[in-house]
């Protein structure tokens, strides 16, 4: 077994029970997914795994040296953290100090310092260990997402790169690292769809023990072995991939709810029949000693326990109502990003779902935060429905304010405690009010941004990809009410599955045109790269201006 964890605890420092008996093994050369509902400790327990966090009581092993790409690396407020250091992060623990010992020899090089005797043997004992290798890898990585060999942009600012290139880049130097067993914490979040696609095709080819965090239903469907399910009153494994883990998931809730009525049933009868005996134990000795064997029996049925219970439904519940912004909810005229995007007109009506489709860094988002704002560019227009009212769900998960506890941010907006208990138990977040915003998983955070939707009732929404951190449950939620609701909505995604939701999708060439595809699955293959372009292609509508 290349990970073997066995009847973890962990408690967070207030004493809350985060890990309560988990056991789960992940096998060599395994493609293992870890799920389950947000805030259940799917990213604790790879923190244990990882040695950034100590078990309270059991045991974690591996049988190899264990990489872990974290969610959030911790570049974000870095201004200067560059190429160089996101590539080093998947470096094994014999080789990373070297990489760092290298730069440093380089710079005492380049000011003028005789260290040609250090830097040869430290290249050497490089060499040796495969650091060479690992460069060439870096040369793949980055001319495939940045277009230029390493040495060309190995000291470009991470700042300068969007969310998506950032992930691309240290998502691919961890799989094409020699570390032979991968701890991923929501690899496939931010990253577009050509790359997704090259991440299921190099988990399916790879050799390499990969346990990963993961909401992304194509990439569970395609790419993986086997599931480990968390529930919040236990754990299971489902020996499969997604396609068919809705299914087990039902018939096991089903039977552990059969098994719990029949303990019930037994439990009940026993004790029936002890009360039936208690009732004659004055008639004669035998009827006596018939209570008290009855008795034993009930009682030590009773204190055995029932079954595991059926985990408890935690599904969210949004009211969003819909209204009208007009027949025509968004004109847009003669938009475009010098050098990016080249002009292209649009219009949105009532009713209509747009997915807007495309590379990381093709200006999807920038146009996005424009047409939130209503602000454009030189020469651009956009003009609104008559009674639009706006609502905008950000891929940061950020709120205008988040100093305090969850239920001191929601006072600010609900009239008493009870209008915020009950919204909090609609998300699923009744037991959290008391936690800082800061310390929410990414997918209650997310849950907080509907909450605040659902306050403003927009009827013209737009979503920066919205399911990135939301679990599998609530994910299938969100796509019901969107589509039952009745308002304009626009999207940015990357989440295959989650395209079905949509009517319109707008695709943004690499080339910078825009187009229209008539068909959902012609427009992913364009994006992610297994059609040409939109030019090459029929059953495209151009809204590029020539």
């Amino acid at each position: 077994m290349a990970i073997e964890v066995a009847n973890a605890v962990f408690f967070y420092p207030d004493g809350t029970s985060v890990i309560d008996e988990l056991s789960f093994k992940v096998p060599t050369g395994s493609i293992t997914a870890l799920v389950g509902p947000n805030g259940v400790g799917k990213t604790t327990i790879l923190n244990l795994i990882a040695g950034d966090l100590a078990l309270d009581e059991g045991t974690i092993r591996s049988d190899t040296e264990v990489g872990y790409m974290r969610q959030n690396p911790g570049f974000d407020d870095d201004a200067t953290a560059t190429v160089r250091d996101a590539v080093a992060l998947s470096l094994s623990s014999a080789l990373r100090p070297l990489h760092d010992r290298l730069h440093t020899l380089y710079d005492q090089m380049a000011a003028g310092e005789d260290v040609g005797t250090e830097l040869g043997d430290t290249l050497e004992v490089w060499q040796q260990l495969g650091g060479y290798q690992e460069e060439a890898a870096w040369d793949q990585i980055t001319s495939a997402v940045l277009g230029r060999r390493y040495s060309e942009v190995a000291d470009r600012p991470l700042s300068r790169l969007s969310g998506g290139e950032r992930k691309a880049i240290i998502l691919r130097a961890y799989m094409l690292s020699s570390v032979p067993t991968l701890v991923l914490d929501e690899p496939d979040n931010f990253l577009d769809l050509f790359s997704k696609d090259w991440l299921e095709d190099e988990l399916r080819r790879t050799s390499k023990t990969v346990l990963m965090v993961s909401h992304d239903r194509t990439l569970l469907t395609n790419a993986v072995d086997r599931m480990v399910v968390l529930e919040h009153n236990g754990s299971w494994v489902h020996s499969g991939a997604y396609g068919t883990f809705r299914r087990a998931r039902r018939d096991r809730i089903e039977r552990l709810a059969k098994d719990v009525s029949l303990w019930e049933r037994e439990e009940r009868r026993l004790h029936r029949d002890y009360m039936r005996w208690k009732e004659k134990a004055g008639s004669s000795e035998a009827a006596a000693q018939r209570m008290r064997v009855s008795q034993a029996r009930w009682e030590r049925f009773r204190d055995e326990g029932p079954p595991e219970l059926p985990p408890p439904e935690r599904e969210i519940n949004p009211h969003f109502r819909g209204s009208r912004a007009g027949r025509e909810a968004i004109r847009l005229t003669n938009y475009e990003v010098p050098d990016l995007i080249l002009p292209f007109d649009l219009q949105v009506y009532h009713g209509d779902r747009v997915a807007l489709l495309g590379e990381n860094g093709v200006g999807k988002s920038t146009l996005f935060k424009r047409l939130v704002r209503g602000e454009m560019s030189d020469g651009a227009e956009v003009r609104y429905g008559p009674n639009a009212i706006v609502g905008y769900f950000s891929q940061e998960n950020t709120l205008p304010d988040e100093d305090g506890s969850l239920h001191e941010i929601l006072g600010r907006e609900y009239p008493n405690d009870q209008a915020i208990r009950n919204t909090l138990g609609r998300y699923g977040l009744a037991h959290h009010d008391r936690h800082r915003y800061t310390q929410l998983s990414g997918g209650q955070k997310a849950r907080v941004q509907l909450m605040f939707l659902e306050r403003e009732q927009p009827n013209l929404l737009f979503l920066d990809e919205p399911t990135d951190n939301l679990d599998l449950e609530s994910i299938e939620v969100i796509e019901r009410v969107l589509l039952d609701l009745d308002a304009t909505q626009i999207a940015i995604t990357h989440d295959r599955e989650f395209t079905r939701v949509f009517d319109r999708w707008i695709v943004f060439d690499k080339d910078g045109l825009v187009g229209e595809v008539l068909d959902r699955q012609l427009a992913i293959d364009i994006v992610s790269g297994r059609r040409f372009s939109l030019l090459d292609t029929e059953g495209v509508k151009i809204l590029t201006r020539y």
